[in-house]
């Protein structure tokens, strides 16, 4: 009697702390940016018992709340970790370059995940755990080029040092791509990739001008989402200041084009903020001079100063991350 009491004793607790951390994570906003402390370089000697494994990934993201894991959604990192843990029986972690929101693609994702050291003992080896792992995988996400990830050499307070490789903190650049049509009538095939604007006016010669004016140094707090709210979090100003290296309108026939995106990294919902806010003034609902205010922050321009939407998701793709 006693132990059967105890036992459901037990039972009940292990239920409610579960419950208890669940409501926790449910009351973090899915939308919320990510927010990351930098801090000191992981050495070799602080893993000796794992080694890093790398990879790019590809996605169609139609289906998924986004490539960042969150409770009880659907989303690539968590698709990602899911197949590992499976194929290892244990947790599992990945972290990627970055974040992309619902509904946007990848090509050149960039990944790193760590394994007991053992696990993988030849190249052989990690070419059939790629085969599988792309076996498990749902068919809108595929992994390619895995690879064990190097030691890299860093100055960190004057030291040098030896570190793991890191698809976050080791990335350069960035390459986006956002798609258009512009055309009476888009391939419905391509509804998922590209932003169908057939309803618009778009002058093309002033979207490639008013794109040109991003590139450079630029203050982007008028066309980042959220910065209220992790400027909270932190406790202290965000600097928004980041630097797009080009911006260029190609022509991809049958009135669809393409822009492209080389920045050194984007800033929450940054980029489809850009482009939103690029085709207002192309569609004749922004001035350019209200859109160079926005740009250059008079009168210390915020999200809220700037009333255009951010294109839609599934324009979006991030093509690749740049690594030295």
């Amino acid at each position: 009697m006693y132990l059967l009491f105890f036992s459901l004793l037990l039972l009940h607790t292990l239920f409610c702390t579960a419950f208890i951390k669940q409501q926790r994570l449910e009351n973090v906003p899915a939308c919320s940016p990510v927010i990351i402390i930098r801090s000191s370089p992981q050495t070799i000697e602080e893993n000796e018992a794992t080694t890093r494994y790398r990879a790019r990934i590809a996605y169609d993201g139609a289906g998924y709340k986004g490539f960042q894991i969150q409770p009880r959604r659907n989303t690539i990192q968590g698709e990602l970790e899911k197949v590992l843990s499976q194929r290892f029986q244990r947790s599992v972690r990945v972290l990627g370059a970055g974040r992309t929101d619902t509904g946007v693609h990848a090509r050149g994702q960039a990944i790193h995940f760590d394994l007991e050291k053992g696990l993988i003992s030849s190249q052989e080896e990690l070419g059939k755990l790629e085969y599988s792992l792309n076996r498990m995988l749902k068919p809108d996400i595929r992994l390619y080029n895995l690879q064990q990830a190097p030691i890299v050499t860093k100055m960190w307070n004057g030291e040098e040092r030896k570190v793991q490789w890191s698809a976050m903190y080791d990335s350069i650049g960035k390459l986006y791509t956002y798609r258009i049509s512009v055309g009476k009538s888009m391939n419905p095939i391509e509804r998922h990739n590209r932003y169908d604007l057939w309803w618009s006016n778009t002058n093309l010669k002033d979207l490639e001008r008013i794109l040109k004016h991003f590139e450079g140094e630029h203050d982007f707090r008028a066309f980042a989402a959220s910065m209220e709210q992790l400027e909270k979090a932190l406790g202290g100003e965000f600097n928004t200041i980041r630097t797009v290296h080009s911006v260029n309108l190609i022509e991809e026939g049958e009135q669809r084009y393409r822009i492209d995106l080389h920045l050194s990294g984007a800033l929450y919902k940054m980029v489809r903020n850009m482009v939103g806010t690029a085709l207002d003034v192309a569609c004749g609902r922004l001035s350019e001079e209200d859109f160079l205010a926005l740009l250059n922050r008079s009168n210390n321009a915020v999200r809220k100063t700037n009333k255009s939407k951010p294109a839609p998701p599934q324009g979006l793709t991030l093509e690749k991350v740049y690594y030295d």
